[in-house]
């Protein structure tokens, strides 16, 4: 075409010779960039074709590679059970962490009641015939405890 327009020695259809060859040139570089954009994602779908195979399973059961979807079930597994682990270590520390507080309670209230004790006169004999009551009712419950364990065995090989 552009050399049928030298010829003809019209301006007006060098000009058109021109423009057309603008046009190409512009689709030619779209074509280009579009081209290339599409050889990325198909690499890339290439590359990561492994990671969207648990939701295409069942659309495209004969592409599947059985090693990768045992990898991505075992990377899944994996991944649940430090979620697990991460709440359960979680929970152990807010335990932990109460624990100490109670312990630190517990510690402050017996001191509190050994000043106390300390300031009031009559209040450690009271304190005392406290303990003195726990532990008889303590052997008591013992006592009972095991005469239960004696009848029972008494009933069983007797």
């Amino acid at each position: 075409m552009a050399p049928a327009a030298e010829r003809s020695n019209k301006a007006q259809q060098t000009m058109l010779v021109k423009r057309y060859r603008e046009i190409v040139f512009d689709c030619t570089a779209d074509f280009k960039k579009t081209f290339a954009a599409v050889s990325r994602r198909r690499e890339t779908m290439e590359l990561f074709r492994g990671a969207d195979l648990l939701a295409h399973t069942k659309k495209d059961k004969e592409e599947t590679d059985p090693a990768t979807e045992q990898l991505l079930r075992e990377r899944s597994a994996i991944g649940n059970a430090m979620k697990s682990a991460t709440s359960v270590l979680g929970q152990a520390a807010e335990i932990s962490s109460s624990l100490k507080h109670q312990g630190q309670s517990l510690r402050g209230i017996g001191t509190k009641v050994t000043v106390m004790a300390q300031n009031v006169p009559g209040l450690n004999t009271l304190i005392e015939n406290i303990r003195k009551k726990r532990n008889k009712d303590d052997k008591i419950v013992s006592g009972v405890i095991a005469c239960c364990i004696l009848f029972t065995v008494w009933y069983v090989f007797g």
